[in-house]
């Protein structure tokens, strides 16, 4: 009873944000626009730990691709924010709508963080809503030139991008052991190999638009004269996607480690959370002493190597002799004694079995 009220008020919210999304990123432009679609894309990043508590994959996954419809809906918008001033061609892909493109990205990748890259998907399959939006503005094809092959080339752009980056940085997501530097890397990675699609995304809208542009000497011509805002652009996309990502990355980090919250890994890649509580600690102490548990120091050290192993310190050589060595004195105890935690222990090793070669898979 109480999941399925957890799963309904879940619900209600991904469909109370995702009206709001619809509803409110149209009304406002220039600097009021920009900030009240900074903080739908944060409400809707917030959402994505509420979504996590559905048991229903199907329920969930409708609602990630409900609220990435709203999301890029949000950011189809933001591609209408007051134009800047100055002779930047790319006038729809300005800092603030790539920006707010950057903060869809990063809830991808926090979806992939928190949940799993299957939902993640799901959720960046929604990118074409950013066209949507735009057609829906005039139920023309103004905003592709009137071309409507340039209009499906536009679809296909905007969800592949995300997808791409959902796709790039599903492993690292998915890692338990957390390093700074390593996902810094990785982010910066897909960005370049990213990069490219939006470029050739902005690039075909701008010269859809422009009709002067029908020959292959004027395409030539075009890249001439607009390749310090292709390159303004290239730096626009860069800083924003790596800054957000690594938000993403970093706050997931600090509000399990604030809460003392730990993660692991189902069989099917989904994450799953626990509380460390000291006081049931402290109780299964006393009652393994009790017992006189013969259980109880290879479970300990158990406990010490997972702890070294989110944190980084041990590479792959060093985790499967250790593996080897707590398999090994574990069946040597369960030979000899029928009483204490055995399947306690023993799901403990299978639990750090299946970490370990998902990390390092």
């Amino acid at each position: 009873m109480g999941n399925q009220t957890s799963g309904n008020v879940a619900l209600l919210c991904v469909i109370l944000i995702s009206i709001v999304n619809v509803y409110i990123s149209p009304i406002y432009d220039g600097v009021a626009g920009f900030i009240a679609i900074f903080t739908l894309m944060l409400l809707t990043g917030l959402a994505v730990p509420v979504v996590h508590v559905l048991t229903n994959r199907a329920a969930k996954f409708a609602a990630y691709l409900l609220l990435g419809f709203s999301a890029y809906w949000a950011v189809g918008a933001a591609t209408n924010l007051a134009q800047i001033e100055g002779d930047f061609i790319f006038k729809s892909f300005h800092f603030l709508p790539t920006t707010i493109f950057a903060m869809a990205s990063a809830i991808v990748v926090l979806i992939a963080i928190v949940d799993s890259p299957r939902y993640g998907y799901g959720f960046a399959g929604m990118g074409f809503a950013i066209i949507v939006y735009n057609v829906t503005q005039t139920w023309n094809l103004d905003f592709v030139g009137g071309k409507p092959d340039m209009l499906l080339l536009a679809l296909v752009f905007c969800s592949l991008i995300p997808l791409l980056w959902c796709y790039l940085l599903a492993g690292t997501a998915q890692s338990l052991r957390f390093s700074g530097i390593s996902r810094f890397y990785a982010t910066a990675k897909t960005g370049f190999l990213t990069l490219s699609l939006f470029v050739l995304l902005a690039v075909a809208l701008v010269v859809s638009q422009t009709p002067d542009i029908d020959s292959f000497e004027k395409v030539k011509t075009f890249f001439s004269l607009t390749s310090g805002d292709i390159l303004k652009l290239c730096w626009y996309y860069l800083l924003s996607h790596t800054v957000f990502v690594m938000i993403a990355f970093f706050a997931n980090h600090l509000i399990l480690n604030a809460f003392d919250i730990e993660k692991e890994l189902t069989e099917e890649g989904e994450a799953v959370y626990h509380r460390a509580v000291a006081e049931v600690g402290e109780l299964e102490a006393e009652v393994e002493e009790a017992m006189e548990n013969p259980y109880k120091q290879v479970m300990g050290e158990m406990k010490d190597f997972q702890s070294e192993f989110r944190k980084g310190k041990l590479n792959r050589l060093a985790c499967v002799q250790k593996i080897g060595k707590f398999r090994s004195e574990l069946d040597l105890l369960v030979s000899k004694y029928e009483y204490g935690t055995r399947d306690d222990a023993e799901n403990l090793l299978n639990s750090i079995e299946k970490n370990v070669e998902f990390s390092f898979k």
